[in-house]
């Protein structure tokens, strides 16, 4: 097997480097998959809820539907209507979904385990509806959320007020 030699007119010098078409064409491709690597790893968030003391996660999203076992509420403007199950007094809605919209939690070491509430939101900027997990075990609230590979700890409101009372 011979070696072909490269012909001058094949070869081409960018910034004091000379290479040829082939050799310029790797490093482009190797340069744009350095770059996706990198934009990759700066825009994941899949440590920042984990990394966090607190988080607050529906404190600055519009919660639009809230429903659990008993009752099913939507958003209608700026106001509320209940769409289906036991009728429920507005004052009492009020502070269910106050209580789920100033929601702050902690991560926990805890396995989830007790009594399961399952509650269903769906937020404005994301049409599918959050399934969530809310476990009552002595007096405290566990709670396991979409997307996140942590266990978290009610820390506020009460446990007692997630549930519509």
């Amino acid at each position: 097997m011979a070696k072909q030699d490269s012909r001058p007119e094949d070869q081409r010098t960018i910034l004091g480097f000379t290479l040829t078409k082939r050799g310029w064409n790797n490093v482009l491709i190797y340069l744009v998959l350095g770059l996706m690597f990198v934009f990759y790893f700066l825009g994941h968030k899949s440590g920042d809820i984990a990394g966090q003391q607190t988080v607050e996660p529906f404190t600055d999203q519009m919660i639009v539907e809230i429903s659990d076992q008993q009752s099913h509420w939507i958003r209608v403007g700026a106001s509320w209507q209940q769409r289906s199950g036991n009728s429920m007094d507005p004052e009492i809605f009020r502070r269910w979904l106050s209580a789920w919209q100033r929601l702050q939690l902690e991560p926990s070491e805890q396995l989830l385990a007790g009594e399961e509430y399952v509650i269903e939101i769906t937020l404005a900027d994301n049409p599918e509806p959050l399934r969530i997990g809310v476990f009552y075990q002595n007096n405290e609230a566990l709670m396991a959320i979409p997307g996140a590979d942590v266990t978290y700890r009610v820390i506020a409101p009460e446990a007692e007020q997630l549930k519509p009372q």
